[in-house]
C-alpha cells in the first residue's frame, strides 16, 4: 500500500495533475533525484508527502478475513491390512488483502497484489485468492496378504518373495480459486496508484462447455478503465481451473538381516495423465488475456529404494 498516492477526488482533477509547475523544493532536493528539477508535476505537490515518491509500510500486517466451512472426515483404521481416509471441505474465505500462497499445490512463494486505492480497503473485499471452495481428498494403504501374510519369516524363502507387498494411493479433487484481474497498463501510476483494474461490463464466467485454454473466461466482460478513474471490477472477478490428481504406489519390503530390511517402491504420480491447468493470464490488455499456456507435471513414474536399519 502506497500511503503517498493521491486521493480519488484529487485524481478526478484530470490532466491538470500532469502540468509542470515551479518546484518549491528546487535546491533542497538533489538535482539527480526525479523530484530535484526546477519544475515538477502538479500532482506531486498534492501528495501527503510531496518530498517523496512512494511511502509504504514495511511488512504492513493489515487486512481482515472471514472463513466459514463445513468439514467432514471418514476414517477406516487399520484392519485386515487395509486403512482408508476420506475428507471433504466446503468453504468460503473472504478477505481484503492480497497476499496468498499458490492455492493449487499449497506451496510456493507468496504473491502480493497491491490495492486499487490505498485509502479505501473496502474496494479490496472479495472472495480471497486463497479460497478453495470445495476440496475432497482420500487415501488408502493396503498391505496385501499374499504368500506368508504380512509377517516376515526370515527362514522361509517363499514368504520373503511373496510377502511384504504394499499398495497405496491418494486422490485430491478441488475447485478453482478466484483470480485477480488488473490492467496491463496502469494509467494512474503517475499519481501513486499501484494497480488499475478494468471496468466490468458483463459476467466473466463461462459454462464448462465454452471454456478452453484459449479462452478460459469471458474476456469481453471487461473494458479498459481510462486514466484518472478507478475501474469497477472487483479484486478477484474470475475463477481459475480446478485441480485433480491421482497418485499410486506399489512397494515391496525385503528382509536382509534381522534388523535390516530394504524397501523398493514404484510411485506413479498423475496416473490418468490428466493435464492440471495453471491459472489463466489475467492481465487485461495483454495479448494472452484469458488464455492458459502452462500446466502442472504430467504423469511421472519414479522408483525408490530405501534401506532400513
Amino acid at each position: 500500500m502506497n500511503m503517498n498516492q493521491l486521493t480519488v477526488d484529487q485524481l478526478a482533477m484530470g490532466a491538470t495533475l500532469t502540468q509542470q509547475v515551479p518546484n518549491p523544493f528546487y535546491g533542497e532536493i538533489p538535482v539527480s533525484s526525479s523530484l530535484g528539477g526546477p519544475t515538477i508535476a502538479r500532482q506531486q505537490l498534492l501528495r501527503p508527502f510531496p518530498r517523496f515518491t512512494t511511502v509504504a509500510f514495511y511488512r504492513n500486517n493489515v487486512g481482515h478475513s472471514t472463513y466459514h466451512s463445513f468439514q467432514t472426515r471418514l476414517e477406516r483404521r487399520f484392519a485386515g491390512g487395509l486403512t482408508m481416509t476420506a475428507a471433504y471441505t466446503f468453504s468460503k474465505l473472504i478477505d481484503d488483502a492480497g497476499a496468498v500462497f499458490d492455492a493449487a499445490i499449497l506451496t510456493g512463494p507468496a504473491a502480493v497484489f497491491q490495492a486499487a486505492d490505498s485509502f479505501n480497503r473496502r474496494l479490496e473485499k472479495d472472495e480471497s485468492t486463497g479460497s478453495i471452495p470445495q476440496v475432497f481428498s482420500g487415501s488408502y494403504v493396503w498391505e496385501i496378504p499374499v504368500g506368508g501374510g504380512r509377517r516376515w519369516d526370515l527362514k522361509g524363502w517363499q514368504n520373503a518373495i511373496a510377502g511384504g507387498w504394499q499398495f497405496a494411493g491418494m486422490i485430491r479433487l478441488q475447485s478453482g480459486s478466484p483470480l485477480a484481474v488488473t490492467q496491463a497498463t496502469n494509467f494512474n501510476a503517475f499519481a501513486g496508484f499501484g494497480i488499475q483494474r478494468p471496468n466490468r461490463v458483463a459476467d466473466p464466467e463461462l459454462s464448462s462447455d465454452q471454456r478452453s485454454t484459449s479462452r478460459w473466461f469471458n474476456t469481453a466482460a471487461f473494458t479498459q478503465a481510462p486514466q484518472f478513474t478507478i475501474g469497477n471490477a472487483s479484486r478477484n472477478p474470475v475463477v481459475g481451473p480446478a485441480y485433480r490428481a491421482l497418485d499410486v504406489m506399489l512397494g515391496k519390503t525385503f528382509p536382509i538381516k534381522e534388523q535390516v530390511r530394504a524397501e523398493l517402491r514404484a510411485e506413479l504420480f498423475n496416473v490418468t495423465n490428466t493435464p492440471s491447468l495453471m491459472a489463466p493470464n489475467t492481465s487485461f490488455g495483454n495479448a494472452a488475456f484469458g488464455t492458459i499456456t502452462r500446466v502442472y507435471d504430467p504423469r511421472v513414474l519414479e522408483f525408490v529404494l530405501k534401506v532400513h536399519f
